[in-house]
């Protein structure tokens, strides 16, 4: 096994015991004692924040941004791409073009959000120093690894990309992706006892 394989795994193991750490210091608040009587289902609130609650239609923001809607989209689909092509190099498998043009995709929609958001006023004026960091590691790795699908000369360069991702993400933004599903549950089950979700107008 190479150094930068090695690299990988050492990288992911920080990753994973850095994000478990985090998301068990949360847990530790405990839960919110609720006081009034359920107004409605936090099933069917939950159930709305995960479906309903995620489409277009739902968000103003979104409805205002459709093509920042769209490239956000193809970005995390790409980044989860590159996710299953990395699996599939750790496990000694061969890696799926089909997988690097959906990566290629989503690294494009990564770096057109990227752009935006350094040529967009309001939207510099909104952003700190991880936003930039934390989209252009994601958008590198997706990038790299469906590059590695046509050119595999480029998996010391993806794997490099891929250590610095899995090291940085438990100490920027990119926690979100443990944090988001939790987040969201709470919100729909919160929203759904109080009778607010799903909307009914």
């Amino acid at each position: 096994m190479g150094a930068l394989n090695v690299g990988v795994i050492l990288a992911g193991t920080w990753c994973v015991g850095a994000l478990a750490v985090q998301f068990g210091q949360a847990k530790a608040f405990g839960a919110r004692k609720l006081y009034s009587k359920p107004a409605g289902d936090p099933r069917a609130g939950v159930r709305y924040a995960f479906i309903q609650g995620m489409a277009p239609q739902a968000k103003e923001s979104v409805r205002m941004n459709p093509l920042s809607y769209l490239a956000g989209m193809l970005y995390h689909t790409g980044i989860f791409a590159a996710m299953a092509l990395l699996g599939a190099k750790v496990a000694g498998l061969g890696s799926s073009r089909l997988l690097g043009v959906v990566a290629l995709v989503g690294a494009i929609g990564g770096l057109s959000l990227l752009v935006k958001r350094l040529i967009k006023a309001h939207l510099r004026g909104l952003s700190c120093p991880d936003d930039f960091v934390s989209n252009l590691l994601a958008t590198v790795f997706a990038g790299l690894a469906g590059g590695v699908a046509f050119a595999p000369g480029l998996t010391p360069a993806w794997l490099g990309a891929t250590i610095a991702l899995l090291i940085y993400a438990p100490l920027g933004k990119i926690r979100h992706c443990v944090f988001f599903f939790s987040t969201r549950y709470h919100f729909g089950a919160f929203f759904g006892r109080r009778g607010v979700l799903p909307p009914t107008a």
